[in-house]
Formats: C-alpha cells, structure tokens, sequence
C-alpha cells in the first residue's frame, strides 16, 4: 500500500503530534517511558480522548480528499522497557491492533489510510553520542521488529534517529522482513543528521550497505526551514516525507519545555509547501507542537 501511494499521489498527509497532546490534556496521564502506548487499555475516557486525536486527522484528509499515513503507538517498546513497566508483553502487537481496527472500521468510501508500526532509537533521540553502532543496533531492534512485522501493518517507520549507524542497524533488521520501511532522522538547524552528517550522505551510506533499500526516507523532529536553507533541489531525491516541529527552535532546545512551543501556523506551512514543491517530497505532517491546525494547513496546499 505505502509503494501504490507514493507512486500515485503527489501529496500525502501523515499525522501530526499525538503523545504531546495528550500531555496537554487535563486528566490524561502518560507511562513515563511507554507515554500513550498503554492508554490503548484504558482508562475509558484516556483512550477515548486518543481515539478522537486520530479521528480528527482522518477527518481532515478526508475533507481534503488526501490519503493519509497514520502510525501506531510502538515507538520505543523494545522488550526490556515493556518488561521493566509491567504491561502486557504483547502491547506491540495490541497497539497495532487498536489503530488498524480503528482505521477499518471507518466508514466505507473513505481515502486510503495507510498503517505504520513506530521503532524508536535505543536511547535518547537528542544524543548521537549515547547511540549504539550498527551492529549493536540490529541485534538491539530485530525482535520488536519481527514482532511487527508480523503485524498487519502497512510499513514500518524507524523514527528520531540521531545516528546514521543506528539508522544502519535498524534497516538492516527491517530489510529482513517483508513490510516496505522508511528511516527517519532527527535532524538540527544545519539540515544535518544529529550526529553530524549531511543528509544527502546519510541516504546515501544507508542505500549502499542494504541488499533493500527503504522505501524512502523521512525527517522529523525538525523545521522545514532548516532542510531548505541547507540543501539545492536535486539533493533530496530519496526524502519522501516530513513529520515537521511547530517551532523552528533547535530540537535540542525544546526537549522537555513544559509548555507547547511553535511558529504561525501559516509561516510553518508556508515552508511546508516550498519544501513540498522544490524538493518534491509528497509526505508532509507535523511532529512536536504540532495539533489539528497544521494539518488542516498542509491540506491547503492541495487547493
């Protein structure tokens, strides 16, 4: 499914922000290392309100006419943290469950929806120097992998990568499965991997090394603004999507700020789009300090 839209549409809306919005709500509790994952067991009104979050950015595709990619709560949910929360171990599994019944459950004739499986880094996604190396990283990520794969999830999506050798961990052990798969960095101010190296490289180093390539690769976690003042069209002909921050501060500057910081709406969009047209990447969405709004902005850029 995810080959078909990115060969069919030259547009595609993926989510914006849902962990941080359910922070923000009052009566909403996130797991202090899981966050929204185990709300998918309740409490009733908690899973409800994450529930509506989702809802709400079909809606807007729909309105739009756009397909649109959703992601299931995994991120991060590598065995020794499910163990050390005490949650069931197959919440992997169950999250999936909970967005994949969410989405066929839909109404018929809705535009296509695309499910994704999260993987996260192993450690902080803000410190390239605490990754692990390549090696490490696949023996790390391969049994919550293959336990998505397993899933009947559309693709998965390795995301806030800070390490290119990580990244190469990671798609190693996803190329080792039949799901299409995209790599997402965390990238700075410079339009550089966290860990210094130049996007364009970092795609290119990942696509040499890997008997099958990612379907594309994202960034987020980061500004549009900082991709377009770093890169010339012609560069970024791999990137295929953008979950954007609200704000165009440092990433490493808004981690743990206690309250939502972004830009415009409109100013955010407006870079949105000109990465959009100038570098063709068809899938756009928002990241940190992101909510409905910007979504609805992004569908703008359809009319």
């Amino acid at each position: 499914m995810l080959e078909s839209l990115l060969k069919n549409h030259p547009l595609i809306l993926a989510e914006c922000a849902v962990a941080e919005r359910l922070r923000r709500l009052p009566g909403v509790e996130l797991h202090p290392t899981l966050f929204n994952t185990p709300l998918i067991y309740g409490p009733e009104d908690a899973r409800d309100a994450m529930t509506s979050i989702y809802l709400e950015y079909v809606e807007t595709a729909g309105h739009a006419g756009l397909p649109l990619l959703l992601t299931a709560p995994t991120w991060r949910l590598d065995a020794s943290r499910i163990a050390e929360a005490g949650v069931p171990a197959s919440i992997n599994t169950d999250a999936v469950a909970f967005l994949t019944s969410l989405r066929d459950h839909l109404p018929p004739g809705r535009v296509p929806i695309a499910v994704g499986a999260l993987v996260g880094p192993k450690g902080d996604c803000y410190r390239p120097d605490l990754a692990p190396d390549a090696d490490e990283a696949e023996n790390f990520h391969t049994p919550q992998i293959r336990e998505l794969a397993a899933t009947p999830a559309d693709f998965l999506l390795a995301q806030t990568l800070p390490s290119v050798d990580e990244a190469l961990g990671l798609a190693r052990a996803m190329a080792d499965t039949d799901k299409p798969c995209l790599i997402s960095f965390c990238t700075g101010t410079d339009g550089r991997v966290l860990d210094g190296t130049p996007l364009p490289e970092a795609i290119r180093r990942l696509d040499d090394a890997l008997p099958r390539p990612p379907a594309g690769y994202f960034v987020n976690c980061t500004h549009p603004r900082f991709l377009l003042e770093a890169y010339v069209p012609g560069e970024l002909d791999r990137l295929v999507g953008i979950q954007a921050n609200g704000s165009s501060r440092d990433v490493t500057a808004l981690d743990g700020a206690a309250a939502t910081e972004a830009d415009s709406v409109d100013t955010w969009a407006d870079s949105m789009a000109q990465l959009h047209d100038r570098h063709q990447v068809p899938i756009l969405g928002g990241c940190c300090g992101t909510s409905l709004g910007h979504l609805g902005a992004l569908a703008g850029i359809a009319r």
